[in-house]
């Protein structure tokens, strides 16, 4: 068995302080136990820990935001986060749409009891002004009973209901807003992992390379902009940033494929 490189050295080490530091903050558990198993897995991983080292090492900041990106995005996008990151998406469309739907009902169900109010002799005692509604909604918020409060009434009291506008109206501002709402990811490494229509292991690929992309110099990072994983290197970091098992490893030519529809896409 051959002795480790420089190369594999220096990055297990850069590993292992990592983790160290991690636990010792007793933060990111998870991206802990990522380290951990990357670490037993030398054999795998010596290949790609000689190609980034080549390629970043002489600049020490560019080498370390390399295997933090990559083991952060292992710990985020691994396919069970990714299953997760769709249904929430999934989830907050369907919310919006609820939202805009019992909208639309509740601001009728206000419209009539309003009419009902001024035209069947009975009253609830119900709240009409929006602006009460808003001083018992505050009624626990110390910020706004201490310093708003008083001047949101005496602009209350200073102009009549008419320049107010009424429960239903505000309801249906509500609905409005929902139902023209697009849901978006709040960053790039989001969008790209999530696009796809079905969770796989392309998605932390795309993850990752999202991540190199944001903290390459082009983008204020110290990645070179000319850094490039050979494809054998991407499938060992896939392979063991997601824990994959035997039966379970990706290859160059997985990467070569992922890689050649990314192209095609573009094109399209």
């Amino acid at each position: 068995m051959h002795a480790p490189t420089e190369a594999v050295l220096q990055s297990e080490t850069l590993l292992r302080t990592m983790m160290e530091d991690l636990r010792a903050r007793r933060i990111w558990p998870n991206v802990c136990s990522i380290i951990a198993g990357m670490l037993k897995r030398r054999i795998e991983l010596a290949d790609v820990y000689d190609e980034v080292h080549a390629a970043l090492a002489s600049t020490p900041r560019a080498f370390y935001i390399f295997w933090d990106a990559f083991v952060h995005a292992a710990d985020g996008w691994n396919p069970e986060k990714n299953r997760g990151a769709r249904q929430a998406r999934n989830e907050l469309v369907e919310i919006n749409s609820r939202i805009s739907e019992l909208a639309d009902q509740m601001a009728a169900l206000l419209d009539r009891r309003e009419y009902l109010h001024n035209h069947s002799g009975f009253s609830s005692d119900t709240q009409y002004h929006i602006m009460d509604i808003v001083h018992e909604a505050s009624e626990h918020n110390y910020h706004y009973e201490s310093y708003v409060k008083e001047e949101v009434e005496r602009l209350q009291y200073q102009y009549d209901p008419k320049y107010w506008p009424t429960l239903s109206e505000v309801v249906r501002a509500i609905g409005t807003d929902a139902e023209r709402a697009e849901v978006t990811a709040y960053d790039e490494t989001t969008a790209v992992a999530t696009e796809s229509r079905k969770s796989g292991r392309s998605d932390f690929v795309k993850a990752l390379l999202a991540r190199i992309d944001d903290n390459r110099v082009s983008a204020c990072g110290f990645i070179p902009n000319s850094f490039a994983l050979s494809d054998s290197g991407l499938a060992s970091l896939v392979n063991c940033g997601l824990d994959l098992s035997v039966d379970e490893l990706v290859d160059a030519d997985f990467i070569k494929r992922f890689r050649q529809r990314q192209r095609q896409a573009k094109r399209a």
